[in-house]
């Protein structure tokens, strides 16, 4: 027949499954498939990212002439000197030999954005 559960019997299988169960989704979730986070902000970025960043708001700029647009965009990194890092990434990628195109861009763009911080006097 059926024999009864005692009282004192205890439920380890519980604990276990549920201790193996956490170590193998921490296993998982940090080494195997960690999250990626795709939605960062441009301020959040690193300086690779801003430099890309910087990159793809000067060949827009180059193309289209819309200073405000740029300024808006170029907002969003919270650069200190805005026109400083233009003009210098310029200048780092003239030293490393980018595409005369690229640079010209972030060095036009660089121009335009200290010519309306520091507009000249008549």
């Amino acid at each position: 027949m059926m024999e009864a559960k005692t009282s004192s019997q205890t439920h380890w299988y519980l604990l276990t499954g549920m201790v193996l169960g956490l170590a193998i989704g921490l296993v998982i979730s940090l080494l195997i498939a960690p999250a990626v986070n795709a939605e960062a902000l441009p301020h959040e970025l690193d300086q690779s990212g801003k430099a890309l960043y910087r990159e793809q708001i000067a060949l827009a700029y180059a193309s289209n002439h819309d200073l405000s647009r740029a300024m808006s965009r170029l907002e969003l990194l919270q650069d200190p000197d805005p026109a400083a890092a233009l003009i210098a990434q310029a200048q780092t990628e003239v030293a490393q030999g980018a595409p005369v195109v690229l640079s010209r861009a972030l060095a036009e763009l660089g121009t335009a954005v200290q010519q309306l911080v520091t507009p000249t006097s008549p």
